[in-house]
């Protein structure tokens, strides 16, 4: 009787974990870290891109910020 219990238990589990897995894995997004130069001297060339327009293009997205939880959008 434990036996089967044990066996149903690490079916479940190894099911739920691998379809978690999988899913996040599908769905992985890659993040970026952004340094803001508003208070220094470099300016950027005609040749080089900013980053909002090299994340617009792509699916990067920028990384969370110290004590930013969560990031509202307008799309």
């Amino acid at each position: 009787m434990h036996k089967t219990k044990i066996f149903v238990a690490g079916c479940l589990f190894s099911s739920l974990f691998s379809g978690a897995w999988y899913v996040n894995e599908k769905v992985k997004r890659e993040y970026v870290e952004t340094v803001s130069f508003d208070d220094s001297a470099i300016r950027l060339t005609n040749t080089e891109t900013p980053i909002e327009k090299l994340t617009e293009e792509a699916n990067v997205f920028e990384k969370f910020r110290p004590r930013e939880y969560v990031r509202v959008v307008i799309r």
